[in-house]
């Protein structure tokens, strides 16, 4: 008895070496590469990184480390992603090299760009675009380099590199929307509204489009057109989750809160992250600021990039709750995208928690580089008035009032 449990036990043994030689032998470099690779499109990215580990372990190939680095960057690991790229790159000439430097370059421009480190971002972008294979990359490399220009406060450079994207690959739509979004910023409505147009004979269904060419027409006084162009929107077809979540969105700009909230908080178990933004907003206008505050730290925790938008609607959140220590983090931290549409709201509100604090001479020299800045607000050369007298300040920057 004992010698055939002895049998049997041996037997176990050699089952398991088998099956645990067998899973060996189906452990490859490129089989756990692939996997990875799977995972990733599947956004499952914690999988990725264990997957592309794994074959790193097995083997060490550039091209895991890129892929790698990619994975990290979605993960949120931004330094752990620019240290697995540097280690990719190398001062070879050879054509395979080179395509390994250019994604590379391309990675720790990303990593860069999430860091809010645009200088160096800028950089790598254009060391990409210097190595003359895979040119087919060079639209998506030309676009991110534009979104950095665009967070460095440089629109006009930005502008020519969207039109660069544009005239290799004309109906991009991110382009196109990005595009016309500085036109709009810089007050250029004529050539937003043609670029949302553009956008909108190619796509009769673009929510993005309609939105946008909402915003032109309620920002110049049309009040009227832009309204009819939301209940155009409102009648699209609606097919997919993606449609839905772009309805909510329409809702939301119609003011139609309660229904824009169930297709947020539906889009949400959809798995679209933005819809925590919208759900922000709604709490926002509704004064709800804890929730508010609730709803944005949700999409930022989940969202590829830092948003200044949603780091001055949290500011603004924490000023009504008079707790300024927050609101100025927030502050500080939107205000590192100076070319941002958000940049002079996050003025405001550094110059609103200077007066909320009663630093009433800080708020003052602000508000003194503000109307320069942005001289078509009365709101604010009125409210200089008020403290220049209220501070008894010299006479020498009257001009600034006038």
């Amino acid at each position: 008895m004992k010698k055939r449990n002895a049998l049997r036990y041996l037997g176990l043994v050699f089952f398991l070496m088998f099956a645990l030689c067998a899973c060996k032998e189906e452990m490859t470099p490129e089989g756990e590469n692939k996997k990875g690779l799977a995972s990733y499109e599947a956004g499952d990215y914690e999988a990725a990184a264990m997957y592309f580990e794994r074959a790193l372990s097995l083997e060490e190939q550039k091209e895991f480390r890129n892929n790698y680095g990619m994975t990290l960057i979605q993960l949120r690991r931004y330094e752990d992603a620019a240290a697995q790229f540097k280690m990719v790159l190398a001062e070879d000439s050879s054509a395979g090299q080179q395509r390994l430097n250019k994604f590379a370059y391309r990675g720790l421009g990303l990593a860069c760009l999430q860091q809010q480190d645009f200088s160096s971002a800028l950089g790598y972008f254009n060391s990409a675009l210097e190595i003359s294979v895979e040119k087919d990359w060079d639209v998506d490399i030309l676009f991110y380099k534009a979104n950095t220009l665009a967070c460095m406060g440089y629109p006009v450079s930005a502008l020519e590199n969207y039109t660069a994207v544009l005239a290799v690959d004309d109906d991009n739509e991110k382009a196109l929307l990005a595009r016309a979004g500085l036109y709009r910023e810089d007050g250029e409505y004529k050539k937003a509204i043609d670029d949302y147009e553009k956008l909108l004979a190619e796509n009769e269904g673009s929510y993005e489009a309609y939105v946008g060419l909402y915003a032109c027409y309620y920002e110049t006084g049309e009040e009227q057109k832009s309204a009819a162009l939301l209940e155009e929107a409102a009648r699209l077809t609606v097919e997919t989750d993606e449609d839905k979540y772009l309805l909510g969105q329409i809702h939301f700009y119609q003011g139609n809160y309660e229904s824009a909230r169930i297709e947020m908080e539906n889009a949400v178990r959809y798995g679209y992250a933005e819809a925590y933004y919208f759900l922000g907003e709604i709490a926002l206008a509704e004064e709800k600021y804890e929730e508010a505050l609730s709803y944005y730290e949700a999409y930022r925790e989940r969202a590829a990039t830092e948003s200044p938008t949603v780091c001055n609607q949290m500011a603004v959140c924490c000023l009504a709750l008079f707790r300024y220590d927050e609101a100025q983090e927030f502050i500080s931290l939107g205000m590192l995208y100076e070319g941002s549409p958000a940049y002079q709201r996050l003025l405001r509100n550094q110059i609103a928690l200077y007066e909320g604090r009663n630093e009433y001479a800080a708020a003052y020299e602000l508000l003194k580089e503000y109307i320069v800045k942005y001289p078509d607000d009365s709101e604010a050369t009125d409210e200089y008035r008020h403290l220049k007298k209220f501070l008894g300040a010299d006479e020498e920057d009257e001009s600034l009032a006038n």
